[in-house]
């Protein structure tokens, strides 16, 4: 019987021993803290504060990484411009971005500002220089605000005016257009000149596209440059323009918004893989 006890006794001590010996086991590593969500900032005016397209983009954005979603807020103000240009019967000066962005983008601090402006910022008069380098200073100021607090710019060209304005005469070949188009902004100007209350939101320059047609043309040649990208919505929203615009020719339906955000998603992946 002690003979047995001596052996338990012996034998425990044994497996004591032998586990004191064994390597105590690892600690599990912290998990790596996870990325910062990316934030999106949608600058514009009523077509972007209406959000069809800023809402499409943001499902499908959060869809695609749904364990570190981003983070999408719509900025976007009625008649706002870039351009700081306002129509003389607007009720009330046009509000201009340039007076509140600066400060926010700044102290935010961003990933992505989207921005589409264009369409307010002719003022619905015909084309003039004047107006046209307002409208490239206020992209050129929100391209270097957004580059100095360290995010990237997406520019949206501007929709299409959807009214193509009386007909032309048959049998214009490109460079009759161009001279008819060239006549009429001409003469537009001079009566712009005599009277202020001429063109408007309300009374548009009847070949107002032509304006945008020169802005989103400029626009497009500043994509891959200093860092900005640029999305060319204006060529697939003219290809269903029958389609796009409901109430009046400034504000897109559903359909044009959903031209707006399909357009931008294409887009995406491409622009996404020139920061990385």
């Amino acid at each position: 019987m002690k003979i047995t006890r001596l052996i338990c006794a012996l034998s425990l001590g044994l497996v004591s021993f032998l586990r004191a010996e064994e390597p105590a086991a690892a600690a599990p590593k912290p998990a790596a803290p996870q990325a910062a969500p990316q934030m999106f900032f949608f600058l514009g005016d009523s077509i972007t504060k209406a959000g069809g397209y800023v809402k499409t983009i943001k499902a499908e954005l959060i869809k695609q990484n749904p364990t570190n979603p981003p983070q999408i807020y719509n900025w976007g103000h009625m008649s706002e411009t870039l351009s700081n240009l306002s129509e003389a019967y607007h009720p009330g000066r046009r509000p201009c971005a340039h007076n509140w962005v600066g400060k926010l983008i700044a102290e935010e601090k961003p990933t992505w500002v989207v921005a589409c402006y264009g369409i307010n910022d002719g003022i619905y008069h015909p084309f003039n220089e004047k107006r046209f380098a307002a409208y490239q200073e206020g992209v050129l100021s929100l391209a270097k605000k957004t580059k100095d607090a360290g995010a990237h710019l997406i520019l949206l060209t501007p929709p299409p005016f959807a009214s193509a304005g009386p007909a032309l005469p048959e049998g214009l070949d490109a460079a009759g257009k161009e001279a008819f188009y060239a006549k009429a902004n001409a003469e537009a100007e001079i009566e712009a000149a005599k009277d202020p209350n001429k063109f408007g939101y309300r009374t548009a320059y009847p070949y107002y596209d032509q304006v945008l047609a020169k802005y989103s043309k400029w626009l497009l040649s500043l994509d891959g440059k200093d860092g900005v990208s640029v999305v060319d919505i204006r060529t697939p929203m003219l290809a269903r323009i029958k389609e796009t615009h409901g109430g009046d020719a400034i504000h897109p339906n559903g359909t044009g918004h959903a031209i707006m955000a399909e357009t931008f998603l294409k887009r995406w992946p491409e622009i996404q893989a020139r920061f990385k």
